[in-house]
């Protein structure tokens, strides 16, 4: 991943890259220049007036994302459900981005093409929020209300579905389990990718690491193999003596150069790659607090972090869960929480604002 860190212009003046780079029109400008105006920028609003701006600064910031991704707080997605609207209809539905700072006046409102008005959503997983019914899905970026549809899938008998995009890949893929098979569909290509595997069915979550696509079922961890052809091996993890398997059922959480498992009443774990077989280890007491972690309670693909979450008066170490009425609940990261959930006193503004607004779906993106 590119350290976006080393990225400044403190040493280079504007007029300098001028002269450097020649008269360009906005759209030529250089992606080093682009990439050290997006370190810059100040806000989330910011970033998506960026992103709005032409194709090539978007593809700027698509080359960039994973590494901003943990600088800039993550926005809230949400349906503002029509009471009229049947259950898993989007018809009359608004769906909005909200900004944590400014939750009454959204970021953007995005208006759903008529496709999806009878599509149920799924989750949303690297940015993208997944539209399903039946063998049909859509695909939708959220910061830029972007659709796209996967041709039918072979199976009719869906379990496990997400969708991601590997850092090392230019491409990003959506996949489908059902019983005893894996589907895999590269985006913009005409069919699927699909491979025998017999508990596919059961698999909870997939998330990218390094250039690999990582599943977990219960305590069972695969790499899933997308080239020369779709296949899945087992991701072999020894447990040392003191650690108890049973307690590895968790969320898988990509953190830099981290694969981690957060969640439940225990430690965090992490995997050291190092050995072979890998192992498992505990995290460090504060071993944690550099970041901020994001869940949603529904199912989710990678979690966001945020990196020094303390600038915009969060804590590290800590989970902040977003519940499906827009309401957010903090808890440690290392898993020791102390009886229910309490409301979020950072986000007191957000809270009070969703709980006089209905909602039928929100995530962090």
């Amino acid at each position: 991943m590119q350290n976006i860190n080393r990225i400044s212009i403190s040493n280079t003046t504007m007029s300098m890259l001028c002269v450097m780079f020649g008269p360009q029109g906005w759209a030529d400008l250089p992606d080093v220049l682009l990439c050290s105006i997006m370190v810059l920028l100040g806000s989330s609003r910011d970033l998506l007036a960026f992103i709005a701006t032409c194709p090539s600064w978007r593809a700027a910031f698509m080359s960039m994302k994973p590494a901003l991704d943990m600088i800039f707080p993550p926005v809230i997605f949400r349906n503002c459900a029509d009471q009229t609207s049947p259950a898993g209809c989007n018809t009359g539905n608004t769906w909005e981005l909200i900004d944590l700072a400014y939750p009454s006046t959204p970021l953007r409102r995005l208006s759903l093409p008529n496709i999806l008005d009878t599509m149920e959503i799924l989750k949303c997983s690297y940015g993208h929020a997944i539209f399903s019914s039946g063998r049909s899905h859509v695909i939708m970026d959220v910061l830029t209300g972007t659709t796209v549809a996967a041709p039918p899938c072979p199976s009719i008998q869906l379990c496990y579905r997400t969708f991601v995009s590997p850092e090392a890949s230019p491409d990003s893929y959506l996949f489908v389990s059902s019983p005893h098979c894996l589907y895999a569909w590269r985006v913009g290509s005409p069919s699927w990718l699909h491979r025998d595997f017999l508990n596919a069915h059961l698999i909870h979550e997939m998330v990218s690491f390094k250039g690999r696509v990582i599943a977990r079922i219960q305590q069972k961890l695969y790499i899933v193999h997308l080239a020369p052809e779709l296949h899945v091996e087992v991701l072999r993890v020894a447990c040392s003596d003191n650690i108890d398997p049973s307690k590895l059922s968790r969320k898988l959480v990509v953190c830099e150069d981290m694969l981690l498992l957060l969640g439940g009443n225990e430690k965090a774990f992490s995997i050291d790659f190092s050995t072979k077989p890998a192992k498992y280890v505990r995290v460090a007491d504060g071993g944690l607090s550099k970041w901020a972690f994001f869940f949603g309670e529904k199912p989710i693909g990678q979690p966001r972090l945020l990196v020094n979450p303390e600038r915009i008066g969060l804590k590290g170490g800590q989970v902040y869960q977003l519940d499906q009425n827009g309401r957010v609940f903090s808890y440690p990261a290392d898993g020791e929480q102390d009886g229910e959930w309490v409301p979020e006193p950072c986000f007191v503004t957000i809270n009070a604002h969703f709980a006089c607004s209905t909602t039928s779906y929100a995530s962090w993106v």
